[in-house]
């Protein structure tokens, strides 16, 4: 344990040196021609990835064509890192609205028209939700972390319900997302961290137009289960 905390301490620096230079790179390209910030992200991510030891592996395909909900579970900070290797084409992502206070990292998220979200707000959430619709509409991505909050043992939590309701009123496809190795990196309550590999695994889109009869409960416990799968499937 000791030689993992040691190593944290040193890979925490190196992440700093790499998460300043990603950042610059993010931003300048962002606001000089935003298609430039798509391109340069999913290297950028693994460069960051890379200064902490991780070594991220996709299995699965994502459509290159149409607009996709995406929704994969949440175990590690890591995560903000992860999703962007996941889409093909321009992207955003409902994110909670305390994301947009932390300097930086607010700049990048507003530039590509992340989506707040304050859970303790009701009605504030459901015009979040409202905003990602019309997203939706422009041909973009949205990535969602259905949990809303990362587990704290490993297992999933209960699915909130926003994002099953926005695809139901979009008829927009949900690509399910299993992602293991990221919570053995580093769980919530522990600060130090331990190298490894991290698979990300991409499932087939769930037509979201054969659950309009089940319902949002019907179609979160068809996608919830789907992306169980696909973590079972790593293993």
């Amino acid at each position: 344990m000791l030689k993992y905390k040691l190593l944290t301490v040193l890979l925490y620096l190196s992440a700093s040196i790499a998460f300043i230079t990603i950042a610059f790179i993010l931003i300048c390209s962002g606001f000089i021609f935003l298609p430039l910030f798509y391109i340069f992200v999913k290297p950028c991510c693994r460069l960051m990835m890379s200064s902490l030891l991780v070594w991220p592996k996709i299995k699965g395909e994502f459509p290159s064509d149409g607009t996709y909900i995406i929704m994969m579970n949440h175990t590690s900070f890591l995560d903000v890192f992860i999703f962007p290797l996941i889409p093909k084409g321009p992207w955003t992502g409902i994110t909670a609205i305390e994301n947009f206070k932390i300097p930086v990292f607010s700049t990048i998220i507003n530039r590509i028209q992340a989506i707040p979200i304050d859970r303790k707000n009701r009605e504030a959430a459901f015009n979040s939700i409202k905003k990602a619709e019309n997203v939706l509409k422009q041909k973009i991505h949205i990535g969602i972390l259905p949990e809303g909050t990362r587990t704290t043992d490993g297992k999933m939590k209960v699915f909130k319900k926003g994002g099953f309701h926005m695809a139901l009123n979009t008829k927009t496809p949900i690509i399910p997302v299993g992602v293991i190795g990221a919570y053995n990196f580093k769980p919530k309550q522990r600060w130090w961290i331990k190298p490894g590999s991290i698979i990300i695994n991409i499932g087939k889109p769930t037509n979201v137009e054969s659950y309009e009869s089940l319902g949002v409960d019907g179609l979160s416990n068809s996608v919830e289960k789907s992306i169980k799968n696909l973590i079972k499937d790593i293993n």
